[in-house]
C-alpha cells in the first residue's frame, strides 16, 4: 500500500514538474520573436506554378506583416486562409517551430484538362471543377479542349465553376460542364487518357475527339450517353482497326444509336 502511495506521490510531481515546464516552454516561445520565414512548395517536383517567390509576394499583397513580430501575435490561421484564397493553391499549412522559424507548407491544385474558349482565354481545370490559371513558366501535359466555348461565369473571379446556377442555365450555357464531364470521364480511363488528345467544341455545341493513334476524326454529337458511345468507339478499335488498320477512315460518327458511321479517306 505504501508503495502504491509513493508512486502515486511520484507521479503528482512528474506531472506537476511537466506543467511548470510546459508553461514555461509555452511564455518563452510566445514572447520570441519570428526572425526567419520557410516556404516549402511540398509538390513542386511535380507541379510549378509558383515557387517560394510568389508566396512571399501573395503575402506582401495580403499586407501580412510577420517578420520581427512575436510568435503569439502571428495570426497563423489568418496567413492559411489567405493562402487558400489564392486560386493556384490546395492547402496552406502554417505553424512556428523553435528560434522563431514561421513554416509555412504549400500544396497546389493540381490541373487535368486545359481549356481555350472562343475568346481566346485559356485556363485548366482541376478534378473538383476549381479553376486554375495559366501560367508563364509552365504549360502541363494534359487534355486540351477547344472551340466555341462559351462560360455562363467570369473565368478571371470565378473559383469553381459549381458555384454558378446550374440547373437555371440554358442548354447552350451548360457546354462548359459537359466539358468538364466528359474531360473527366476520359481522364479516368487508362484507355481514353492514352488515347484522346484534344477534344473540340463545334459551333453548335457538339463534341469532335482527336486521338492521339490514327488520322480520323471522331464525331460525339453532345455529351449525352458518353459511357456508350464510347464503349462502341472502343469495341470498333479493338475488334475492327486492328484488322484494317488505324488509318483507314477520315472521320468516325457515334451519334446513331446502336451503329457507328465510318467515312474511308
Amino acid at each position: 500500500m505504501k508503495r502504491f502511495i509513493q508512486h502515486i506521490i511520484i507521479w503528482i510531481i512528474v506531472l506537476a514538474y511537466l506543467i511548470v515546464v510546459s508553461g514555461f516552454i509555452k511564455e518563452k516561445h510566445a514572447g520570441q520573436l519570428v526572425n526567419t520565414m520557410n516556404i516549402t512548395i511540398l509538390d513542386k517536383d511535380q507541379w510549378h506554378f509558383i515557387d517560394e517567390n510568389d508566396v512571399r509576394e501573395m503575402l506582401d499583397e495580403s499586407k501580412i506583416s510577420m517578420l520581427g513580430k512575436k510568435c503569439d501575435m502571428i495570426g497563423l490561421k489568418n496567413i492559411e486562409e489567405k493562402l487558400r484564397q489564392q486560386r493556384i493553391i490546395r492547402s496552406a499549412e502554417a505553424y512556428i517551430t523553435e528560434r522563431g522559424i514561421l513554416n509555412i507548407d504549400i500544396r497546389q491544385r493540381e490541373p487535368f484538362v486545359r481549356i481555350y474558349n472562343r475568346r481566346g482565354q485559356s485556363y485548366y481545370f482541376d478534378r473538383e471543377g476549381n479553376i486554375i490559371p495559366v501560367s508563364r513558366s509552365f504549360s502541363p501535359f494534359v487534355l486540351i479542349v477547344n472551340g466555341h466555348i462559351r462560360e455562363p461565369f467570369n473565368t478571371g473571379r470565378t473559383r469553381n465553376i459549381w458555384d454558378s446556377e446550374y440547373d437555371s442555365l440554358s442548354t447552350r450555357q451548360r457546354c462548359i460542364y459537359d466539358v468538364f464531364k466528359l474531360a473527366r470521364y476520359i481522364e479516368q480511363d487508362e484507355f481514353w487518357r492514352a488515347q484522346i488528345q484534344q477534344i473540340y467544341v463545334t459551333a453548335s455545341g457538339e463534341f469532335e475527339l482527336i486521338p492521339r493513334v490514327g488520322s480520323h476524326v471522331i464525331e460525339f454529337g453532345r455529351a449525352d450517353a458518353m459511357e456508350e458511345k464510347l464503349y462502341k468507339l472502343k469495341l470498333l478499335y479493338l475488334q475492327g482497326f486492328n484488322k484494317i488498320g488505324w488509318n483507314h477512315y477520315s472521320r468516325i460518327n457515334l451519334e446513331y444509336d446502336n451503329q457507328i458511321v465510318c467515312i474511308k479517306n
